[in-house]
């Protein structure tokens, strides 16, 4: 289950990130939240032992031969991941003892920037440490830091404030600098993203036959559905509060987190397979997705590209149904569960329509 400790160190550290920003912006630009300092302190922990579990496997693969003792200590003091995690692990120390031993923490500035900085410097190490950072150098180190930052910086204060708002005040304020930030990072993410696919798949329609593709393809369809809702909760929803002045609004951003917990979980999924360089040499050392072999029992790389009309009508659905995400929110009945559902069956459609499209 490495993708799971994966994703849930994604989660640690961008809570991490977002509970510090929230805690530095000026009461009256935020809702009144209440994040616990037992929650940072989690956080803090969580990153440090879960940023641990790739070694684990490291370790565990080459202990049984030259000995867990001198396989940990190889691991740790030879290795590039190793030497990153020491670093990770001091940092995340040092802020978890900082937070353990000063009870006011969370409210004093004092300790909120250079905690700041500190967390910037532990995502720093992750890319450094990353794949991409190994197969790019220093620019590709910079993208994954890039990629990783603008999301812990966006979804970040996304949890926060969805999950610990105990009271929705100050709403206009709080959107007026969180909406240009969030795009800001969502135009960084993609940029970085696209970046970063220039180095790990450069055979985009090709990777789909291996399951990194397969999951890459599933985080890029989610990011669809989180954009509506973004665009519904950073811009519609004003004129949702002028109308009702006891609209929840924190419903609704819940559902964008919930989308952006299954983004963060199929990334946690491709870093436990095989990056699909050369897609052709890939499948000569891994296993071909099993969904896309299901669908096409005789694909073989390169894959071809045609528009069927089954693949266009799935298409035209997928379409409606984004369309349907923005009517529902504006409706007078509608629910962020029905918000929700929608864009799970848009990646649905549009991914049935994609898979129709290609043999």
């Amino acid at each position: 289950m490495g993708f799971l400790s994966e994703g849930l160190l994604y989660i640690c550290y961008a809570f991490l990130m977002g509970s510090l920003i929230v805690h530095l912006v000026p009461g009256n630009a935020k809702p009144g939240l209440r994040i616990p300092r037992q929650a940072v302190i989690w956080s803090i922990a969580g990153t440090m032992v879960l940023a641990f579990a790739p070694l684990l496997q490291i370790i565990i693969r080459f202990g049984s031969g030259i000995g867990y003792g001198k396989a940990l200590s190889t691991v740790l003091f030879s290795f590039k991941e190793g030497k990153a995690y020491l670093l990770v692990f001091g940092l995340c120390l040092l802020l978890l003892l900082t937070f353990l031993l000063i009870k006011d923490a969370l409210q004093n500035k004092k300790i909120l920037y250079p905690s700041l900085l500190i967390v910037l410097c532990i995502i720093a190490t992750f890319g450094y440490a990353s794949h991409l950072g190994a197969i790019g150098g220093f620019k590709g180190a910079v993208i994954q830091t890039v990629h990783m930052l603008s999301m812990a910086v966006w979804a970040g204060v996304l949890f926060a404030v969805a999950w610990f708002t105990a009271e929705a005040r100050h709403w206009d304020r709080f959107l007026k600098w969180f909406t240009p930030v969030s795009i800001g990072c969502v135009v960084l993410i993609l940029v970085s993203g696209l970046l970063t696919m220039s180095y790990t798949v450069p055979e985009y329609v090709n990777s789909w036959i291996l399951p990194y593709g397969q999951a890459l393809l599933m985080k890029h369809l989610l990011f669809v559905p989180i954009i509506i809702c973004g665009f519904c909760n950073g811009f519609l929803i004003r004129s949702k509060m002028k109308q009702n002045q006891g609209f929840a609004v924190i419903p609704w951003l819940k559902a964008e987190t919930i989308l952006i917990l299954f983004v963060l979980l199929f990334t946690a999924l491709m870093s436990q397979e095989a990056p699909a360089h050369t897609v052709a040499e890939t499948l000569q050392y891994n296993d071909a997705s099993a969904i896309f072999m299901m669908l096409h029992p005789e694909a073989s790389v390169p894959l071809n590209w045609g528009i069927t009309i089954p693949a266009a009508a799935l298409a035209g659905v997928a379409l409606l149904i984004l369309a349907g995400m923005i009517i529902s929110f504006t409706n007078k009945k509608a629910s962020p569960a029905m918000l929700l559902i929608l864009g799970f069956v848009f990646v649905l459609t549009a991914y049935g329509s994609l898979m129709l499209s290609v043999q």
